[in-house]
């Protein structure tokens, strides 16, 4: 029976205890819903349930969110650990599930426990890339690209960037800096593929980043190097992030409490949040700060103002390390009289 106490562990961990507490062999438990408690506070923790069932799959959902058109409370277990725990739990999930359907002591039901939420996604990087070599045998087009940016060997080691050339079937991908990815497991969970052809070039028809069909709004990029006791930085995109410490892009200009992100820089973050974003995205900015200024993170945003037409990689192609943390110093609140509701 221990593995059940390890599923309900699990969730206890993430969500604090359940109504009835741990029960052996129990297949659903009633936890406190966390946007509720966002809401409503902590002492509404049990008037608006947030079920949990082992069984059907594995799936949660909270009604009352559910009733409000708020989706991010309802889904797969696989979604939830996502939201609200890491990638350490995550693979403990899937263990423990793996030794139940094991297991000769459990008599279940094989849809108890779908076994399609057990495997990852089949994300690869593209199946030309290669990686950046010292001993000089690399594309010297994209090399140069990076080297344009003020990007060196120290970067392009710590990231693991790499490059694409032709790929006869895969046009779109070809000619393409690559920067991976890699979630709190060390696996792969998203890359972006940058256009490094000249513009003059006839095969550059086409469009100047390419990604994976993977929701954003599931990762967090490059989460394995996240130091969450020290001050974060959100960037907008993957070439502001590799120059900024301890930086993470939002992969656009996006942030909402559907994001895994949004969770767990309120669960996590324990010191600052700097919003290190384009500086004619300042209407962008607010509205990120507005929706992090609160709970566990209240008095604890800044932002960090930029010129119309400027963004971290360009200060770093210009000034480099220097620049950047020249910046990050004149990091600063903003008046709460002005931040939208």
């Amino acid at each position: 029976m221990q593995e059940f106490e390890r599923l309900y562990n699990i969730f206890e961990f993430m969500l604090g205890e359940s109504k009835s507490g741990y029960c052996e062999r129990q297949m659903q438990y009633q936890f406190p819903c966390p946007h509720c408690i966002e809401k409503y506070g902590q002492q509404e923790a049990f008037k608006y349930n947030l079920e949990v069932s082992f069984s059907n799959g594995g799936v949660y959902n909270c009604w009352k969110c559910s009733s409000e058109g708020d989706d991010t409370m309802h889904g797969s277990i696989k979604k939830l650990i996502r939201l609200f725990g890491n990638g350490d739990l995550l693979q403990e999930y899937f263990n423990i599930i793996r030794s139940i359907k094991d297991s000769k002591l459990y008599r279940l039901d094989l849809n108890d426990f779908d076994t399609s939420i057990i495997e990852r996604e089949a994300l690869r990087l593209p199946s030309s890339f290669k990686l950046f070599k010292k001993d000089g045998r690399n594309n010297y087009g994209a090399l140069k690209y990076l080297e344009n940016r003020g990007i060196g060997w120290d970067i392009i080691e710590k990231y693991k960037l790499g490059y694409t050339e032709k790929d006869t079937d895969n046009r779109k991908g070809s000619y393409r800096i690559i920067i991976p990815s890699y979630d709190a497991s060390s696996e792969l969970n998203y890359w972006v593929g940058r256009d490094y052809l000249p513009k003059s070039d006839k095969f550059n028809r086409r469009l100047k980043y390419d990604n994976p069909k993977v929701e954003k709004k599931d990762i967090i990029f490059n989460e394995g190097n996240v130091q969450w006791d020290a001050d974060i930085t959100l960037v907008e995109g993957p070439f502001d992030h590799i120059v900024v410490p301890n930086s993470i892009p939002l992969l656009g200009k996006a942030l909402n409490r559907n994001y895994k992100l949004y969770w767990s820089l309120v669960n996590n973050a324990r010191a600052n949040i700097n919003i290190f974003i384009d500086g004619d995205a300042y209407d962008t900015a607010k509205r990120i700060y507005s929706l992090l200024n609160h709970g566990n993170l209240y008095n604890r945003i800044r932002y960090i103002p930029l010129g119309a037409n400027d963004d971290p990689s360009s200060l770093y192609q210009m000034g480099g390390y220097k620049e950047i943390a020249r910046h990050l110093s004149q990091a600063s609140k903003l008046n709460e009289v002005y931040l939208p509701f």
